[in-house]
């Protein structure tokens, strides 16, 4: 039988043709928003272990304790805010839930358009670098904590002066389980007029 290289050819262009059709890794690729959604899940998991076996729990009755509750999860409340930093970051006093004050860096404002319109907000930073954001919106009192939730955002978050935001974190502060304790109140300029249907709820 005589050899005829063009069927080698033709042999040989479709074995690579299915080769560059293989995924890559021979994993399946899953979505950026699949992939956030997973880590949101985590977290939510971790933070349950977390206030059922924790000394320092708010929860009283951790027996009975069976997890917390949450909006499902939507990449439309991941924003990106720009950071308007202060000159000069210097510590003020925030009021808390039982009329004291503490002490916080007050790190400049965020801004975004949110809803359709320009949203500001009051941006504070923990010891550790990572940011911290007190809100509240239309969702309290009836489907969220009346005092307000709160956003730890971490820094390397930050992008220049981008800082991504994800409300499907927003939690409840120690205060909404156990009056015992004190926490922040969010700022007047922080108190928004639509919902927010992210994070943790009631």
């Amino acid at each position: 039988m005589k050899f005829n290289k063009w069927i080698l050819i033709l042999v040989l262009g479709a074995i690579a043709l299915v080769i560059i059709s293989l995924p890559k890794n021979n994993a399946v690729s899953i979505s950026k928003t699949q992939e956030d959604s997973l880590a949101v899940l985590k977290h939510r998991k971790e933070k349950d272990i977390s206030m059922k076996e924790q000394e320092d729990s708010p929860i009283k009755n951790k027996e009975t304790f069976k997890g917390l509750t949450y909006f499902p999860f939507s990449s439309a409340w991941q924003i990106d805010f720009e950071l308007e930093k202060n000159n000069k970051v210097d510590k003020i006093a925030l009021p808390m839930s039982d009329g004291t004050q503490e002490d916080i860096l007050y790190i400049g404002d965020i801004k975004a358009q949110i809803n359709g319109q320009v949203v500001r907000l009051k941006l504070y930073q923990h010891d550790n670098g990572d940011f911290f954001l007190p809100f509240k919106d239309k969702t309290a009192p009836t489907e969220t904590y009346g005092g307000g939730r709160y956003l730890d955002i971490p820094l390397i978050n930050l992008n220049g002066k981008i800082l991504k935001a994800d409300f499907n974190l927003a939690y409840f502060p120690f205060c909404a389980y156990n009056p015992e304790y004190a926490c922040p109140v969010p700022p007047a300029s922080n108190q928004l007029n639509f919902r927010i249907p992210a994070g943790e709820k009631n």
